[in-house]
């Protein structure tokens, strides 16, 4: 089943090209709709009673902007889609101060308020981390408190279980798959998976991302799994480079500074 996602839906200029506008993403929804799509629970990717008939995509947005709530949400529910929103749970309701901000164009994420009515909705709610670092550069222990605390936090505020992880930057190694699943997550997801793996790993699934160059046609290509699925591939894999200077700016979190014991 193949899995989008998206980060940012908005006509505020830019210089990520990680945003969709507006009007795009709107285009991309419909297009899923007039094709006969279904937008589903990311719980049903791991059920082994799948309906092959239907037509079936998982939406999945990362870092939770506030974005999501006022642009992508309004279209999302006209056309009856539903969508796991990963939250960063440090950082809600406040500005994007863990990444760079080319130009100072600093952006805000959801509030509880806003992630609690998209829930109410329909909608999954699912851990990005507390204060989306590296995973895979971070001391082990505080492997644990971002992955644990981010999980006890949105459980308490939301008062449902949260069963999945998107890796921020989508990067992982063994050690951080198998704390994952120790810490009682189902899944986890990724963006451009590890080639040398083979068959389903439900705790490196790969995503489809959907970004300022894609369209209707790009969309059917990634959903297909076309002979022009490698274009896509080759893509996804370049613009997910560009985050790494993300990591290189703003170094990794000051956890000296922080209570990770709370």
């Amino acid at each position: 089943m193949p899995i989008l996602t998206y980060h940012q839906v908005s006509d505020r200029f830019d210089l990520s090209i990680t945003r969709q506008k507006i009007s795009q993403f709107e285009r991309g929804i419909r297009f899923l709709h007039e094709q006969g799509y279904k937008a589903v629970r990311l719980e049903e990717i791991l059920s082994t009673d799948e309906n092959q008939d239907e037509k079936k995509v998982a939406l999945t947005f990362d870092d939770a902007y506030q974005d999501i709530y006022l642009n992508a949400f309004p279209v999302l529910q006209k056309l009856g889609f539903i969508a796991c929103i990963f939250v960063i749970t440090g950082y809600v309701g406040r500005y994007n101060e863990w990444d760079y901000n080319w130009g100072r164009n600093r952006k805000k994420h959801l509030s509880w308020e806003q992630i609690k009515e998209m829930a109410d909705a329909g909608f999954d709610i699912g851990s990005h981390t507390v204060h989306h670092p590296d995973l895979t550069k971070i001391p082990k222990q505080f492997v644990e408190y971002e992955l644990k605390r981010s999980k006890e936090i949105l459980e308490d505020k939301l008062g449902q279980t949260v069963d999945f992880l998107s890796y921020p930057f989508g990067r992982y190694n063994r050690y951080v798959q198998k704390e994952t699943e120790r810490l009682g997550y189902k899944g986890a997801y990724t963006l451009c998976s590890n080639s040398k793996e083979n068959g389903f790993n439900p705790f490196s699934q790969k995503r489809w991302g959907v970004y300022l160059l894609d369209s209707p046609l790009t969309l059917k290509i990634k959903l297909n799994q076309s002979r022009l699925s490698w274009i896509e591939d080759m893509k996804a894999r370049i613009i997910n480079r560009f985050p790494g200077w993300t990591i290189i700016l703003k170094g990794l979190p000051n956890y000296d500074k922080m209570d990770t014991k709370s």
